[in-house]
């Protein structure tokens, strides 16, 4: 879709498999409150959305990937959402 802002965010982790799940779901709880959005697991994969904003954390062995887009309503949104995850990323995945 033209004028959607995307982030993406890849990291790696050592985490255990249910390590990893609970710290994507504490995130995933922080960013539908910022967001106000629904989410729910599909396998690995945590999708979340709400009007002008959807978003994917896939979550891998050793790493994981965050994808959000936003319209361009919430597009001046970004850089405050970008700094929430890598934040929270930085605390949770060391």
């Amino acid at each position: 879709l033209t004028g959607m802002a995307s982030i993406k965010i890849k990291r790696k982790h050592s985490l255990s498999p249910d390590e990893v799940v609970k710290a994507v779901q504490n995130l995933a709880d922080e960013l539908s409150e910022k967001l106000d959005a629904d989410y729910e697991w599909e396998g690995d994969n945590l999708s979340f959305k709400r009007s002008g904003a959807s978003g994917k954390v896939s979550v891998g062995k050793q790493d994981l990937e965050v994808d959000i887009k936003l319209s361009m309503l919430l597009t001046p949104l970004k850089g405050k959402i970008e700094q929430t995850v890598n934040d929270y990323l930085d605390e949770n995945l060391a």
